[in-house]
């Protein structure tokens, strides 16, 4: 074969083995908004969501941390649908799309090279149901101190701590006060078998925090942890998974949500700032 010849078929054949990577189009999504109902029945428009799970026409792409630039394979015009995601109970390793959430879509065309930012709203599915909303702001409070708490739970009204709008809820304890421990002045109705329930609010504390619940039967009491919150010296939101914990105790008749600090280090002064409680399921 020719010199010629035979470089001609070479180069072909690499060709065939190594085809030209395909341009992408790119999506960047900085962040959700969250939007609630005026009338104030689905409370603060607060969320934390932190990853978008998204579908290119129902396909799935894949869940990204926000912010993100993602590349698509996709040309022309296509259906693009976000779910919000959450790190449930906090934690990283479990993230998951929020059942109460509904997601967002648009048509996008996709162009080679092009970068489409997309500014995803949501909003609570109208087949949410808020069991218990707490915001702070009306008079008086739905949450009361229990047997266990040797201290007491204030409104706090300086700007500086609070939230949002112009109350939260505060408790202290220190050297002489070891613990706080309030619960829901009512007790709920809940889902059991499997069903999601969670529980929404803002914090902020320099001491574990410990979320439980009380279920109550007609024979027996009990409370059951059913998360941990470390230290966050600004202001967080959980949403706590509270499903498994309901679920084991299917036979109680209602449960109440309860939120504790146990000083067991006995350091001078552990606070707990809480706001914008939602339980849903």
């Amino acid at each position: 074969m020719p010199i010629a010849v035979f470089a001609t078929a070479l180069f072909s054949s690499c060709e065939l083995y190594n085809p030209a990577e395909p341009i992408p189009a790119y999506i960047h999504i900085q962040q959700f908004t969250l939007t609630t109902k005026a009338d104030g029945t689905e409370g603060s428009n607060s969320h934390k969501i932190t990853d978008a799970w998204v579908y290119v026409d129902d396909q799935i792409i894949g869940c990204f941390e926000l912010p993100v630039t993602f590349p698509v394979l996709s040309e022309g015009t296509h259906k693009v649908k976000i779910s919000p995601g959450i790190k449930v109970n906090g934690i990283s390793a479990n993230r998951g799309q929020y059942p109460f959430y509904t997601s967002y879509e648009q048509d996008v065309d996709f162009q080679k090279g092009t970068t489409i930012t997309l500014s995803p709203t949501v909003e609570y599915k109208s087949t949410a149901q808020f069991v218990f909303l707490q915001n702070f702001e009306a008079a008086g409070t739905t949450l009361s101190i229990t047997a266990q708490s040797d201290t007491i739970i204030y409104e706090m009204t300086d700007p500086a701590h609070v939230f949002e709008g112009t109350k939260c809820l505060a408790a202290y304890v220190d050297a002489t006060r070891f613990r706080f421990e309030c619960a829901t002045t009512s007790a709920f109705g809940l889902r059991t078998g499997g069903s999601p329930v969670f529980l929404e609010f803002n914090y902020k504390c320099n001491y574990e925090l410990v979320v439980s619940v009380i279920a109550q039967g007609a024979f027996s009491v009990n409370q059951f942890p059913a998360l941990y919150l470390n230290p966050s010296e600004n202001w967080n939101k959980a949403y706590v998974y509270l499903t498994p914990t309901v679920s084991g105790a299917f036979t109680a008749d209602d449960y109440k949500i309860v939120w504790g600090i146990r000083n067991l280090a006995g350091v001078d002064s552990a606070a707990v700032l809480i706001d914008n409680i939602k339980l849903i399921q």
